[in-house]
């Protein structure tokens, strides 16, 4: 059952798609339902096809029509923003922000939650992840070009999956019935990064077509190589672990040049098969390659190494700073992360009720297989200087030049660190509904069958020949917070590894330790889950009431490893094998009220879970005996669970705008962080680092969005398009932590304010839109105490972009990111104490767009 809302979009497509006149009646027949102009006032002839318009009505029929509480953009939409992948696209939506990679969105973050804590699908299909420990999917690997439309539930009804504390966000892909007769679209870009001074290419084509109006084919690809750089610097603060954050010092600093080489490849296939109105068939498949490829140098200066006098506040002087103090390395890998999705189903009108049914498989892995870094150390005589600490980032000067030049650095060691992901998972579904005058019942199963297999490995090789740094030199590089002396050549390296590579060997002391950190975070799991749900609709005038059950049973083993390190040196190691299963009641009562003038009011309560990371819940056991530390997973640990209220009021402006206000809680039960524990009597006289189920963590907010076209503004104004969104939250947890209980924090990763806000202007042929994104600080990382506490300052984000259509059929684009040029910045305990700050410069983007 599903309440009907009219489609003013089908005008807006008519030229883009090249369809037929019966197409452009459609579309004039739609405006004239909406009331938006009278029908026989449309001249047919002078349709522009305004993107903007378009998909601001997609999302908000989405919104409108949706049982459930959530807010999509459409693939017009995504065309429109300067992004590069889905995570970028997704952070519009009120309450949606996103954790960074080299500057390019990789995490969505939902309403201030942990990635962590949301599922993710593709067409329908959860799909895994290749991070080796987390379950927060990276959405950065889906270029945006991929996809037809994204959506984030918020509040899930109880006929979709229950691993959502944060949310849904479902991926989906075209079908060649979303348009009408053939449709060809092509795109090519040239983009430029202005701290590179690097051009990259981008290019995409889409097709879909209905043959015989029963079967229909839809498939896409697309491609962009965009080289790019990164400066960055990096502080590490020590001081006593009850320190006023203000108190910590200096003691380390690194400049880091990134220089880097990202590919994305994507392709999907569709198709469907509609013999009957009572029958669909349909194939979805997807897939995306995104390989990055990095080479960083880096500076570092140990501070801690010198005898350091204070001199004043914030002021030392260095004495006796041995040269061997500061560092330099030269690290090269490339990161391979593929991801496939494919699922088969249906939908049969039966006399009495709709089935639908469907089997998927996805497949995600990642390969790490040729990480190296070189170190080198300053070989030259010791000196001193001075390190000023009173501004965000320290300022240092030395007394010698010794160290920029590579002839006086001797080799220290090579450190391999390869690391392969395997992440795989088959499921099927079915569902049957039964419909009423008023009502509907409806029952499915849901069957789910994950394995993952994690290998990562790590050596130090100190043993060797000695290396003449200079045979590696290059350029020296720009970094914008200081000089880094002469460069290093990461293609001299490889050849250099290549040719005596295995020349290299660990040291009899350092055998221990690489077994260790080769195995310690080993694990291969599997997680079977299987689901049920009874869920009821019933339609009393204008309000609609769901309620429901889900029942989800959760089933995992997994294999790890018991490496002890013995104070000689040696060491032992054993598998471990963990075994768990659970299951959890997910109920849920949702309302909606469709009231007069197009007011939408709506209220839900329901729980939901989300079950622990796999490198949490891992058997893992790491015992360094000599340094009396202990390293556990907790196979025990109880999956997340949340009970969420939400209730929201929606006005919608014609077909084209939406004004909302939507308040919501969280109370989340079991809440999981690592602990570090002297006193564990299991342990006695060791430091135990492990994860454990925490108490409780709240989460109470308001979202509000509003965006509108300005069409009742007299001449030219009626192309303008505005909007604007805030989040506000109010998030607590209590960590349990040694020495910090009965303190409160910030939820990790949650932002207390989030904004957004566009405007833009499409009439005659011009298509313009400045967007902002806003997120204030937030709380990255618990530390031993408030000194050593991190946070992830506050960022805005500024993005432009134009288009002008020369025909219906062709148009040029420019797009401008990052405007402002702001930094990422985190800091720890105070804002004066920037522990990171990484700059990315703006990139600009010039393009052609075909429609055929």
């Amino acid at each position: 059952m599903h309440i009907k809302t009219p489609l003013a979009m089908a005008i807006t497509v008519t030229l883009a798609l090249g369809a037929a006149a019966p197409l452009q009646a459609a579309g004039q027949q739609a405006l004239a339902a909406t009331g938006a102009v009278a029908a026989d006032a449309v001249d047919l002839d002078r349709i522009e096809v305004r993107a903007q318009l378009e998909s601001q009505i997609r999302a908000v029929d989405l919104k409108r029509s949706s049982d459930a509480i959530e807010d999509a953009v459409s693939s017009d939409a995504l065309g429109q923003y300067p992004d590069k992948n889905v995570a970028e696209s997704l952070q519009r939506l009120p309450g949606i922000s996103v954790t960074r990679d080299q500057g390019e969105g990789r995490f969505v973050v939902i309403r201030g939650l942990d990635a962590n804590l949301n599922s993710v699908s593709i067409d329908g299909i959860a799909v895994g992840t290749p991070e080796d420990s987390s379950r927060a999917a990276p959405l950065d690997v889906i270029p945006s070009d991929s996809t037809e439309r994204l959506r984030v539930v918020k509040s899930p009804t109880p006929d979709m999956p229950g691993d959502a504390i944060g949310g849904a966000v479902l991926v989906e892909s075209a079908s060649a019935f979303d348009r009408d007769g053939r449709s060809l679209r092509g795109k090519i870009e040239a983009s430029h990064q202005q701290l590179s001074g690097e051009t990259s290419p981008k290019a995409s084509f889409n097709y879909s077509e209905v043959f015989a109006d029963t079967f229909g084919v839809a498939l896409g690809v697309n491609y962009q190589n965009r080289k790019f750089e990164s400066d960055n610097t990096e502080v590490e603060y020590d001081g006593e672990k009850d320190a006023a954050p203000g108190d910590v010092t200096a003691i380390n600093l690194q400049n880091r040049k990134y220089e880097i080489e990202r590919k994305r490849i994507g392709a999907n296939l569709n198709m469907d098969w509609r013999p009957d109105e009572d029958s669909k068939y349909y194939l979805r498949t997807l897939y995306s390659q995104f390989d990055d490829a990095e080479t960083r140098q880096r500076v570092i200066y140990n501070f801690d190494d010198a005898d350091m006098v204070a001199t004043g506040t914030d002021q030392f002087r260095l004495d006796d700073l041995p040269s061997d103090a500061i560092q330099k390395r030269m690290r090269y890998r490339t990161k391979k992360e593929n991801t496939f999705a494919a699922s088969l189903g249906g939908e049969n009108k039966l006399t009495n009720a709709v089935v639908d049914y469907k089997i998927g498989y996805t497949r995600t892995e990642e390969r790490v297989n040729d990480e190296m870094e070189a170190r080198f150390e300053l070989d030259a005589d010791d000196m001193s200087g001075t390190l000023d600490q009173r501004s965000r980032l320290p300022t240092y000067t030395l007394s010698s030049n010794d160290w920029m030049d590579n002839a006086n650095y001797a080799f220290d060691r090579f450190v391999i660190s390869p690391k392969q992901v395997n992440d795989e998972e088959r499921s099927a579904q079915v569902n049957v509904r039964f419909d009423g005058e008023s009502s509907s019942i409806k029952f499915g199963l849901l069957g789910r069958w994950r394995d993952r297999d994690v290998n990562v490995d790590e050596s130090e090789l100190r043993r060797g020949p000695d290396i003449d740094l200079t045979t590696w030199t290059a350029a020296d590089p720009e970094h914008r917070h200081g000089v880094m002396g002469q460069g290093m050549s990461s293609a001299a390296m490889r050849r250099y590894w290549a040719q005596n590579g295995s020349r290299y060997t660990a040291r009899p002391q350092d055998v221990a330790g690489n077994a260790a950190t080769s195995l310690e975070e080993d694990y291969t799991a599997s997680e079977d889950i299987f689901a049920s749900y009874a869920m009821g609709t019933w339609d009393i005038g204008a309000l609609r009431i769901i309620g429901g059950v889900r029942v989800e049973n959760t089933r995992f083993k997994a294999t790890g490893n018991s490496v002890e390190l013995d104070d000689d040196d040696g060491y032992t190691v054993n598998p471990v094998q963990a075994n768990r299963s659970y299951t959890n009641v997910l109920p849920g009562l949702h309302l909606r009220y469709d009231a007069a003038d197009d007011w939408v009011l709506r209220a839900s309560a329901n729980k939901t879970v989300s079950r622990p990371s796999f490198g949490d819940i891992s058997p893992r056991r790491a015992l360094n005996a000599g340094d009396e530390e202990l390293r556990l997973g907790n196979p025990q640990l109880d999956p997340y669970e949340s009970k969420n209220i939400d209730l929201s009021v929606e006005k919608y402006i014609g077909s084209t705008g939406i004004v909302s206000l939507g308040l919501f809680h969280k109370s989340i039960d079991g809440y999981i962080v690592e602990t570090v524990s002297q006193n564990d009597p299991a342990y006695d006289g060791l430091d135990v680092t492990r994860p454990i189920n925490g108490r409780k963590a709240t989460v109470r907010g308001a979202e509000f969005n509003w965006q509108q076209q300005l069409a009742f503004l007299p001449g030219a104004l009626d192309g303008l398009l505005v909007g604007a969104s805030g989040t506000w939250l109010d998030t607590k947890f209590d960590a349990g932590i040694d020495g910090r209980e009965g303190e409160d924090f910030m939820l990790p990763r949650a932002s207390k304010h989030v904004y957004s806000a566009h405007i833009g202007y499409e009439k005659y042929g011009l298509s313009t839109r400045l967007a902002a994104v806003y997120r204030s600080e937030y709380l990255d990382t618990v530390g031993a105490g408030r000194a050593f506490d991190i946070y992830v300052a506050p960022n805005t984000q500024l993005d432009f972009s134009l288009d002008y259509k020369f025909t219906p059929r062709i148009s040029m684009y420019f797009e401008a990111q990052n405007l402002l040029d702001k930094p990422l910045e985190l800091y720890q305990g105070t804002r004066s104490r920037t522990l990171q700050m990484e700059e990315y410069g703006r990139t600009y983007a010039i393009g052609l767009k075909v429609a055929l």
